[in-house]
């Protein structure tokens, strides 16, 4: 469920759920090079992921 801060950002109220997204980027040697968090309303989404590696 969403914090205070969550649910002014989003305009979403107490009882919508959130989805936490964390993504870690790694180079070639395994370090990491990026990280991404996002928070969003759960209602309000659909993920879809395509990823190309190597």
């Amino acid at each position: 469920m969403p914090t205070p801060e969550e649910q002014e950002a989003l305009h979403t109220g107490p009882d919508e759920p959130v989805l936490r997204l964390s993504r870690v980027t790694l180079d070639t040697d395994g370090r990491s090079i990026q990280v991404d968090m996002m928070t969003m309303p759960a209602h309000r989404q659909r993920l879809r992921y395509e990823m190309r590696i190597g």
